[in-house]
């Protein structure tokens, strides 16, 4: 019973977004192909479009701003 607590509380916290800035307006419909690969496109409050991109060396990921 204790790991099965202790194993939901660990899925719990892993199944957070990938950036706690993302609400429900930064959503877009956009894709955005870069190197073969397709990234979900999001904005900001003011109308700036950007992508999620894995920061190999800090293994994370960081905002790459659209033009």
């Amino acid at each position: 019973m204790k790991t099965l607590l202790i194993l939901l509380a660990l899925i719990s916290f892993s199944c957070k977004p990938a950036e706690e800035r993302i609400k429900e307006h930064s959503y877009t419909q956009e894709w955005h192909f870069e190197n073969g690969q397709r990234y979900q496109v999001y904005q900001t409050k003011h109308g700036e479009r950007y992508i999620l991109v894995l920061n190999n060396r800090e293994t994370k990921f960081i905002r790459k701003y659209l033009k």
